[in-house]
């Protein structure tokens, strides 16, 4: 019984965007996102998010957020960044990167 051979193409890194330079490829590695927990009830959602924001650009110096994953109950607006409500995002729990 003859096996199928694995593909030759090179493995790609998780989060990362090939692009295609001259005769070679090259690898570019997307920014992470932050996970950042704050379950104090008594601080608005729009701060909590606000220090995830701080904190994610103090982790990451000279990459600015685009983007911000919240749990569906949380969903805000907040200047600057986009909010995206997602269902597998637990409350209190903010994501912070790019798009």
């Amino acid at each position: 019984m003859a096996t199928k051979s694995r593909s030759q193409h090179p493995s790609v890194l998780p989060n990362a965007i090939p692009s295609i330079s001259g005769d070679e490829t090259v690898v570019r590695r997307q920014p992470p996102f932050l996970i950042w927990y704050d379950d104090n009830p008594k601080v608005p959602i729009n701060r909590k998010i606000a220090a995830a924001i701080e904190a994610y650009k103090a982790r990451f110096p000279g990459v600015q957020p685009t983007l911000v994953l919240v749990n569906e109950a949380e969903l805000t607006t907040v200047e600057g960044v986009t909010v995206r409500a997602m269902p597998t995002v637990s409350r209190n729990t903010y994501w912070v990167g790019q798009k």
